[in-house]
């Protein structure tokens, strides 16, 4: 029960500050002022990799909703859990794909990357499935806090770096969005450790050191264009997204009691290594 009231609490927080605000994908940005010579190759193809990751939102919501599918077999507590779970998910759905298509907009409209290419490499992005990486929603929890908030520093890194001044205004909306859908799920694993088990620390322990960007082993080229996102946005460190983490767990680091402050310190040493070094596939 304290689980479901946790998760009611971080959706409707959500959807009572976010759900009206936003921006329109075509009519909020100057298309037509672009400023094509102030984008560097390296900006454009950062840009095009970004725009792929973003694309794939419909597989990303097809994981999700099967995540917290409405099986009929399930108890009530879970069924009214995994319903109010889907109110945000359908919000972050449809905030993703748009971003995709302003990415997507942006691109065409600004002169630098040839059409048929770019539809042609979409397509066969879209094609490639996702896999889920954890069947745990607090484990799901862990590796979206990341993620989100990984991206949401490339994109403000990018937009600090590059001088084309409509991209700007894409990228700090872009960003915006993405550390509000960080928070949410910083909201919620807070709400799953109300009363943190050995278990759980395990589980959190598992999704951070096993943790890689979405799409890393789909995209092509994907590691020569992880290094080109890192060069193109100077100042930007996926590490930092493990910080959230360990801040989200500090509160326990002195616990004395059946959670087991053992897996809890093993846990805090993997976010310290995982802060202090990077992993190959993690990257943008």
């Amino acid at each position: 029960m304290r689980t479901i009231q946790g998760v009611r609490a971080c959706v409707e927080r959500y959807l009572r500050r976010f759900e009206t605000s936003g921006w329109n994908r075509f009519l909020d940005f100057p298309y037509g002022e672009i400023r094509a010579e102030a984008l560097t190759e390296g900006q454009i193809d950062s840009l095009r990799t970004a725009m792929l990751v973003e694309d794939h939102i419909p597989d990303y919501a097809k994981a999700y909703h099967g995540l917290f599918s409405l099986d009929p077999g399930l108890p009530g507590a879970e069924l009214d859990l995994r319903r109010q779970m889907l109110h945000f998910v359908f919000k972050w759905a449809s905030d993703e794909d748009r971003h995709a298509h302003t990415l997507e907009n942006y691109l065409r409209a600004c002169g630098r990357v040839d059409e048929a290419s770019l539809s042609a490499e979409m397509r066969r992005a879209t094609v490639k499935p996702y896999r889920v990486p954890h069947e745990n929603p607090m484990q799901m929890a862990v590796y979206t806090v990341i993620q989100e908030k990984a991206t949401q520093v490339f994109y403000s890194c990018l937009g600090a770096a590059c001088e084309e001044p409509v991209l700007k205004r894409i990228l700090r909306a872009l960003s915006r969005d993405e550390a509000h859908h960080c928070g949410f799920f910083a909201d919620l694993l807070r709400a799953y450790m109300a009363e943190p088990s050995a278990e759980d620390f395990a589980r959190i322990k598992e999704a951070v050191a096993a943790f890689k960007m979405p799409l890393y082993d789909a995209i092509e080229d994907y590691k020569r264009r992880s290094i080109t996102m890192m060069r193109s946005a100077p100042g930007y460190d996926y590490r930092g997204a493990f910080v959230l983490i360990r801040q989200a767990l500090g509160r326990f680091a002195d616990a004395r009691t059946e959670s087991g402050p053992r897996s809890l310190a093993d846990l805090i040493e993997t976010l310290d290594l995982r802060i202090a070094r990077p992993t190959a596939g993690a990257r943008a």
